[in-house]
């Protein structure tokens, strides 16, 4: 049988620079190192939230308009009052706004809920009936010991990986923008985006960590010696590989909207070899098992796909649904390693509809998935940005 899976952290918000105009929110310095946050630094533009101007400039200022301003003559403006509660008005908010309204927009229609043993990530309809569709058990203490051999064997390739796994420690978005021709000043709303994408899967794999608990490689034997430090959360899902592979499905599917859906699909090969190398280097590091790629692919994939079905124009949109069972990574005492190839689309199935699968060794079903998908909330918000950046890959 083969087992069947679908792909971190705060890193994410690196790749916006202009997180100075954050710098009201005391503490966001201390997040550098949690995947996830590294990958807003390359938008450019986070600055445009208002702060204070320095000493010298309030004080010329107050002085230039003190001797232009003349006698007071009340409203001399006609502004056109804008609707309530409109996507449109998204265009005139400053990029750390709109950015901030969006994660809103996601996060209250998704909750997540630890039931019967499980970490579930529940889509909330617009009634508030809610519906999982990611499911996570975690593997026992036997099992992640028997994927520390794995660590041990990734943990040769930390001479040829130190250069992406020192940098991607800070951020991911440069990586797979490399494969997309992805810049912040020519696509500065697919940037948005895709810092969106990667805020909002972090937020949803931290509270997934804290409920699983599971601990790092390095509590298990002295002899890993992470290359890097090792993260103050749970390992499970890795959070490299959920926010990875979401941004991978976003950015296939404004390629594909560039390119008019080509049947060659290169494009999304390397987008999702990208996403899956980012995982692996999180092995190699030696601050992840293999196992906690193979569940935070899964929920990067399943993630990703919220996020364009909920803002691609549609009639009915949905999500496909999947449970990961980490106490089958070591089926027939033979750790499952994380494979690749499954998530490539040479096979010409697109692996942005459902899930990949994984070949395991222990013939245990590691990610299930349920043929039936859940139905999401449209959101207008999310549209109008999708639209924005759709207009970057497709207008000549």
């Amino acid at each position: 049988m083969s087992t069947q899976a679908i792909g971190s952290g705060m890193s994410g918000m690196s790749g916006m620079s202009g997180m100075s105009g954050m710098s009201g929110m005391s503490g966001m310095s201390g997040m550098s190192g949690m995947s996830g946050m590294s990958g807003m630094s390359g938008m450019s533009g986070m600055g445009d939230r208002a702060g204070n101007y320095d000493g010298t400039t309030a004080v010329g200022i107050l002085i230039a308009r003190d001797g232009i301003m003349g006698a007071w003559k009340g409203a001399t403006l006609d502004p056109v009052e804008r609707s309530e509660d409109k996507a449109e008005n998204l265009a005139d908010w400053s990029q750390a706004v709109r950015v901030q309204t969006l994660l809103q927009e996601l996060v209250s229609d998704t909750a997540v809920r630890f039931e019967g043993g499980a970490a579930k990530v529940y889509s909330i309809a617009s009634n508030f009936s809610a519906t999982p569709f990611a499911s996570f058990t975690r593997p026992t203490q036997a099992d992640f010991e028997a994927q520390l051999s794995l660590v041990r064997n990734y943990a040769d390739l930390r001479g040829d990986r130190l250069p992406e796994i020192l940098t991607q420690a800070g951020g991911i978005t440069d990586y797979l923008g490399s494969v997309a021709g992805l810049h912040p000043g020519r696509r500065r709303y697919s940037y948005e985006l895709m810092a969106i994408t990667q805020v909002f899967a972090t937020q949803i794999v931290f509270r997934i960590k804290h409920m699983l608990a599971c601990l790092r490689p390095d509590a298990y034997s002295a002899q890993i010696q992470p290359a890097i430090p090792t993260p103050g959360h749970g390992t499970l899902p890795s959070g490299h590989a959920t926010e990875s592979f979401a941004q991978a499905v976003v950015l296939a599917h404004l390629m594909d909207a560039e390119m008019g859906q080509p049947s060659d699909r290169t494009h999304v090969d390397q987008l999702m070899a990208q996403a899956a190398r980012i995982s692996i280097n999180r092995h190699v590091a030696g601050v992840h098992f293999p196992v906690d790629s193979i569940a935070g692919a899964m929920l990067g994939l399943l993630l990703g796909q919220y996020m364009v079905a909920r803002a691609k124009p549609s009639g009915n949109p949905t999500v496909p649904s999947a449970s990961f069972s980490g106490t089958k990574s070591a089926g027939g005492g033979v750790p499952v390693d994380f494979e690749v190839a499954p998530y490539l689309s040479a096979s010409g199935n697109n692996p942005l509809v459902a899930p990949p699968q994984i070949d395991g060794q222990g013939g245990d079903v590691i990610v299930a998935v349920d043929p039936n998908p859940v139905a999401v909330n449209k959101s207008e918000l999310l549209e109008f940005m999708w639209g924005k950046a759709l207009s970057e890959w497709t207008a000549r």
